[in-house]
């Protein structure tokens, strides 16, 4: 008759918590596997949105046991796709939600164990606000930016060799957003055209904001006989500084500072090669819950 008496109480306490929202019915037949939820900045681009898809894919395709999500850090951009009646992204149609939407969707539907993996190329203002979310309740472990470990950067240069222009002539420059408020977060981007300079002829990187500048970049193309230039973009998508500060028709662009023929590559999300190195690390990570 105890026994009874334990089992009704403890049924009663359950109701109660379904009722209050404290428990979701889901979270009885919670998945063993953990979430995997992308935090990208975002983009209203729809090349960019097209690069995203591809790491989606690549992603989805790596772990096909576990369930994927993604949340944008940038709400501006997210307010943006609604206005213009965006409603899902990629070609699986998922919910379009900034990161902290998707965080409260998560708790919501009784996940607990969440992977979030940064989608980001660096250590910045950015990757501070995944940090920074509210992940009360859940279970979340990290897979950081793709250039959070230095021995990282040679992976990554590597990964784009075939990006590289192959005749002297041609300029190869890596174009980056950088950050001119917190220097140091241009560190390896630094560090990157440092590796450039001196591993390949006439290749290097420069950053819109911060170092290393394109201002002295500029100076050593247009002296040493660069026919040509083959932009190489360093950015997760290829959005709105790719198509006008890079490449746009404007006099400040850096192709029409340049004044030479020019050619650009896709985001680095759509990269085959840069995928793996993300994968790889979300698979360490994964191995980590028990």
């Amino acid at each position: 008759m105890q026994k009874l008496v334990t089992f009704v109480t403890l049924s009663g306490l359950f109701m109660v918590l379904m009722a209050a929202g404290c428990v979701s019915a889901k979270s009885i037949n919670e998945n063993p596997k953990p979430l995997i939820l992308i935090a990208a900045f975002g983009s209203s681009y729809d090349s960019g949105l097209s690069n995203l898809n591809d790491f989606d894919k690549s992603i989805t395709q790596a772990f096909p046991d576990h369930e994927v999500r993604w949340g944008f850090t940038a709400s501006f951009i997210v307010n943006k796709l609604r206005k213009q009646g965006v409603k899902s992204l990629f070609d699986r149609q998922i919910p379009l939600e900034t990161l902290d939407e998707a965080l409260d969707r998560t708790r919501l539907e009784g996940h607990y164990k969440v992977l979030v993996q940064s989608l980001h190329l660096m250590v910045g203002a950015e990757f501070r606000q995944v940090m920074d979310a509210d992940t009360r309740g859940l279970n979340v472990k990290y897979s950081f930016p793709l250039l959070f470990n230095s021995e990282n950067i040679e992976k990554v240069v590597k990964a784009l060799e075939s990006e590289i222009a192959d005749k002297q002539e041609t300029a190869t420059l890596f174009c980056a957003h950088g950050n001119e408020k917190h220097p140091e977060y241009n560190a390896q981007l630094v560090e990157i055209d440092q590796y450039l300079r001196k591993n390949y002829t006439n290749t290097y990187l420069a950053v819109m904001e911060g170092n290393p500048e394109f201002e002295t970049v500029e100076k050593t193309i247009k002296t040493n006989g660069s026919q040509s230039v083959k932009f190489v973009t360093f950015m997760l998508t290829f959005g709105d500084h790719i198509s006008n500060d890079v490449m746009g028709a404007e006099e400040d662009s850096m192709k029409s500072r340049l004044g030479l023929p020019a050619k650009v590559s896709n985001g680095l999300a759509s990269n085959s090669s840069i995928q793996q190195i993300f994968i790889k690390q979300m698979g360490h990570v994964l191995k980590q819950f028990n």
